[in-house]
């Protein structure tokens, strides 16, 4: 018989940042600065940082921000050796119920215009790209896709993202969208 280690997400702690970003210089070009991640946990309001955990082992975190009515996603990782596990869609799920209990009525992000597998997990959440940034990337020139979400309350969203969340497994990641939309 095989234990298979418990996942679950939890919030970020500033004892977590150094493994976040050894995870970050494994997996992106430009990882952000250490101070960054403090900076954030401590100072800004709006926002919210989540790591995932394998056995006690972060193997990915995120990010998103609350700007007016909308969540904006800032970062999301995923060691590159538990990449293709469905460890960024447990993440991703978690950053959207965050959203609802944020109270915003949309996500947005910006991803790589080279990350083809990033943007085929988000539209499989209902994402749509309407725009580029050109040259966003400061270390290679590279374009930003910005994708959107269809509002969060809207059925067809709720109901894709229902099947999305019944087949995760994820201590911290469940329950159902809510019902009701948020107050203004």
């Amino acid at each position: 018989m095989q234990v298979v280690p418990r996942l679950t997400i939890e919030r970020m702690r500033h004892d977590d940042i150094a493994t976040v970003q050894q995870i970050e210089r494994e997996i992106f070009l430009s990882p952000w600065p250490r101070n960054a991640y403090a900076s954030e946990l401590s100072q800004n309001r709006q926002a919210f940082y989540l790591v995932l955990r394998q056995g006690g082992v972060i193997i990915g975190y995120a990010g998103v921000w609350r700007v007016a009515h909308e969540a904006h996603v800032t970062t999301i990782g995923v060691r590159a050796s538990d990449q293709r596990h469905g460890y960024g869609t447990a993440l991703f799920a978690a950053l959207i119920l965050r959203a609802y209990e944020m109270g915003a009525r949309w996500v947005t992000l910006e991803v790589r215009a080279s990350n083809l597998h990033a943007m085929r997990l988000y539209e499989r959440f209902g994402f749509k790209e309407i725009g580029r940034r050109r040259g966003y990337y400061t270390d290679n020139g590279e374009d930003a896709v910005i994708m959107w979400s269809d509002s969060l309350h809207a059925p067809a969203f709720k109901q894709r993202f229902g099947g999305i969340l019944s087949g995760i497994d994820v201590a911290g990641v469940g329950g159902v969208p809510p019902l009701e939309y948020p107050a203004p």
